[in-house]
């Protein structure tokens, strides 16, 4: 069941999908409060084209997420990752995500050195955690001091 979700999420456009998720997350973010954070971020994605339409992805998977959080935790979504690298992660070993995920992202210029320092980080499936490690590398180098990570599922081997 865990792949067709994350299928009709990513391949199938379902953005309806994506809206029942975030509505499961928002218990989650009411508890977060407390944190208080300064931002969120959606960890970025590679513009995927899709063959039958000739056209890009119309939302990342979470997206709504993120917009559940402004909502909810009063903050601002910014955009201080960017994807360097157009390979996915989908179909690599463990480690091979790894050193995939340590060259697949970088700070954007106008964020270097100017991150805020409370964090909330944003995707849509936690497989190995090789993405939000090497996301929140990056953002902790440019001046975030603390990263916490939300998505909608946690796949489990």
């Amino acid at each position: 069941m865990l792949s067709e979700v994350l299928n009709r999420l990513k391949s199938r456009k379902d953005f309806p999908l994506s809206i029942f998720l975030a509505s499961g997350s928002r218990k989650i973010l009411r508890k977060l409060r407390s944190l208080e954070f300064d931002a969120c971020v959606i960890l970025p994605s590679h513009k995927k084209i899709s063959w039958s339409s000739g056209k890009e992805r119309p939302f990342l998977a979470s997206s709504r997420l993120c917009k559940e959080a402004e909502d909810i935790l009063e903050i601002p979504f910014i955009q201080p990752l960017l994807k360097s690298s157009p390979e996915k992660q989908a179909g690599k070993s463990f480690s091979e995500r790894f050193f995939h995920a340590y060259r697949s992202w970088a700070i954007h210029p106008a964020w270097k050195d100017r991150c805020p320092e409370r964090i909330l980080l944003l995707d849509d499936v936690f497989t190995t955690g090789a993405s939000v490690n090497e996301a929140s590398r990056i953002l902790k180098q440019n001046g975030a001091r603390s990263v916490y990570v939300l998505t909608y599922l946690r796949t489990v081997d």
